[in-house]
């Protein structure tokens, strides 16, 4: 078999086992030959003979001759051997966890970091009524709150003719900047309830998504677009992967994996969808939205590193995510099961070390490479890079790929 047919079967059999392990498989998504799919990998291997596989693909990739795909391809293999071991049982620490899949090394943001970042929100939400800006925030949230059957409705209604008004502004301020065109047939919109994510982007293959939304987890109106940039976003990536896959037969690239240092990039470059489309002026309107996502965000690593690192029970937690980021406890109490140890069956959490990736991806990498392509005036340059070469998408790669901007 070639190495791509290898690469299949052998992610597909890793899907096969975390799904088992945890009811969740490590594809993503899949848009590749049928007979090459996860449902037709139905060996199962046992852990040590799966990690044995994966050692020797990783070797048989030392000979790809791109470099940005050798790099990429090894790097994400790489971290399938940390979940496999992880999730065969070996006892791996959180912070070692995080560390081998994502090459990120999880610490807790210190108490005058989170002082700094809560007092940036208390400057810019001086306009809101109450009495400290606990009590703002609060109200704030209260007021905008959406979920349930009211939010179903809005994702029945409204939402396609804001994807529309989405869909015209990737056109002007990034395909416009791209050399070649990409066939989009666009999203579906579904709602559910009772996941761990409040929005998940599932790409199907053949130029289109499914995007889905989690109708019991409370948001707010205000960030409703910026939700749907993100997402959509993921859809565009999507669009150009397969694009690049039907023009090189590259077969990794059909299973979009969860796990991987390309995961960093893709959450950084959804996150970044804002700033893409130029909807900065939504964070102006409202100062204080901005720093109070980005509050909330370093809060909830500090919550993961304590269910994970220090051991602290849900209650301990929830109360430190309400108190330290302003956030309504209705709010919180669904949202801290993204990053708890277990699920609530008992199983290994699958999600547990994912959170890192939306704050790294954005802050590291995607956004201060763009800001710095705009300074330039290369902005053609980022976007033609980002989204002509699914392999300048990784952390293992992104230096070499941006390295002349």
């Amino acid at each position: 078999m070639s190495f791509g047919e290898d690469y299949l079967k052998i992610v597909g059999q890793t899907g096969n086992f975390t799904k088992e392990v945890t009811g969740m498989s490590v594809i993503d998504s899949y848009f590749g030959p049928k007979k090459f799919s996860q449902e037709k990998s139905k060996m199962r291997l046992n852990p040590a003979k799966l990690l044995m596989e994966l050692d020797e693909l990783i070797e048989r990739a030392k000979d790809i001759d791109d470099e940005l795909r050798r790099i990429a391809v090894t790097s994400d293999l790489e971290s399938l051997k940390v979940v496999v071991r992880w999730l065969s049982g070996e006892d791996i620490p959180y912070t070692r966890l995080v560390e081998g899949i994502f090459g990120i090394t999880p610490r807790k943001f210190s108490e005058n970091e989170i002082r700094k970042a809560q007092q940036v929100v208390e400057d810019a939400c001086t306009g809101l009524p109450g009495s400290d800006v606990s009590e703002k925030i609060l109200k704030w949230e209260k007021e905008n709150k959406i979920s349930g059957e009211t939010l179903k409705k809005i994702i029945d209604t409204e939402v396609v003719d804001r994807t529309k008004e989405i869909e015209r502004l990737f056109e002007r301020q990034v395909f416009a900047h791209l050399s070649t065109k990409v066939e989009n047939k666009g999203v579906i919109y579904k709602t559910t309830t009772g996941e761990p994510w409040s929005a998940y982007s599932c790409y199907q293959g053949n130029y289109t998504s499914l995007h889905i939304f989690n109708i019991d987890r409370p948001t707010n109106k205000h960030w409703l677009t910026s939700t749907l940039c993100h997402e959509y976003e993921h859809h565009v990536a999507a669009l150009f992967r397969e694009k690049f896959y039907r023009q090189s037969k590259s077969l990794d690239l059909t299973a979009i994996l969860w796990y991987g240092k390309q995961s960093i990039i893709s959450e950084g470059t959804a996150s970044c969808a804002d700033d893409f489309l130029g909807l900065q002026s939504v964070r102006e309107r409202l100062g204080f939205m901005g720093s109070l996502f980005d509050l909330d965000l370093m809060v909830r690593l500090n919550v993961a590193y304590m269910l994970n690192v220090e051991g602290v029970d849900d209650e301990t937690a929830i109360g430190y995510w309400v108190s330290e980021g302003f956030a309504p406890i209705d709010r919180v109490k669904p949202r801290i099961g993204f990053s708890k140890p277990l699920t609530p069956s008992g199983k290994p959490n699958f999600f547990k070390p994912y959170i890192y990736t939306y704050f790294f991806g954005r802050r590291n990498y995607v956004l201060p490479t763009f800001q710095k392509s705009q300074k330039k005036g290369k902005l053609k340059e980022f976007f033609q890079t980002l989204y002509l070469n699914p392999y300048s998408r990784s952390t293992a790669t992104w230096e070499i790929a941006f390295s002349r901007i």
